[in-house]
């Protein structure tokens, strides 16, 4: 794809924004999305994914570096939204197969469940053993570290990016972004819906309560809840078992 590409979106949009000024869209919405959907057919054959600008950007933000594996990231994202997804003993092992092209790292038996969500895939590294459950939200502008043996459940969110604000002569969503990483140790539980804030460290065997908001690091051994996060608990054996 390339140029073509960029004139066959423009054109698809103005022909959708004619059928909606004139009220056809419901006779022509088969036509139409037959259309679209050559779109994606021909991101397959190409391996090209084009990108927009981003509006968000701002002036002091850099820019996005080439992803040469985006085209893996947008079909894993497609293939979660077949019937096939739904099959664990398939969809687990191609998303598998997938996460080693993609992520920085991905370690062994990690299973990924259906409809995770990332920006890029290139900065995520994941230990052995780890689950990521179904609606994570991976925001990985920075490096996002996830350690072995490592539980995210379902509807969690790892921020990475950031805004800055000390700038008033620019609005606030046009201020740029930046990226701070978040690491997570190994043997660790991030609970259901909970959100680690950009530049967290979740220290070894740590446990994270459901819908908590993580917004400074968590020592080794010690159990946090809560909105913003706060200890509520630790344990310690008798030795460390590292």
């Amino acid at each position: 794809m390339g140029s073509d590409s960029s004139v066959h979106v423009e054109r698809l949009l103005s022909e959708f924004n004619a059928l909606v000024q004139s009220d056809s869209l419901a006779g022509s919405a088969s036509e139409f999305l037959n259309e679209a959907n050559g779109l994606v057919a021909a991101i397959h054959d190409s391996g090209v994914v084009p990108v927009p600008p981003d509006p968000f950007k701002g002036a002091r933000a850099p820019e996005p570096e080439p992803d040469p594996d985006l085209f893996y990231t947008m079909f894993w994202r497609m293939f979660d939204r077949t019937p096939a997804s739904m099959v664990q003993s398939f969809a687990i092992p191609v998303r598998q197969m997938l996460a080693k092209k993609i992520f920085r790292h991905c370690g062994k038996d990690v299973t990924f469940h259906h409809n995770i969500l990332f920006s890029k895939g290139s900065n995520i590294s994941v230990g052995d053993n780890s689950l990521i459950n179904r609606y994570v939200m991976l925001d990985d502008r920075a490096e996002i570290s996830i350690g072995s043996f490592v539980m995210v459940a379902a509807g969690a969110t790892i921020e990475t990016h950031t805004h800055p604000f000390d700038d008033f002569s620019v609005p606030i969503a046009q201020s740029g972004r930046g990226g701070v990483p978040v690491r997570i140790g190994d043997n660790c539980v991030i609970g259901y819906n909970a959100v680690l804030m950009a530049g967290v460290t979740i220290g070894y065997r740590c446990i994270v309560g459901a819908n908590s908001v993580v917004t400074k690091d968590i020592p080794d051994y010690t159990v946090v809840g809560g909105v913003p996060a706060k200890k509520i608990g630790e344990y310690r054996p008798d030795s460390d078992d590292r």
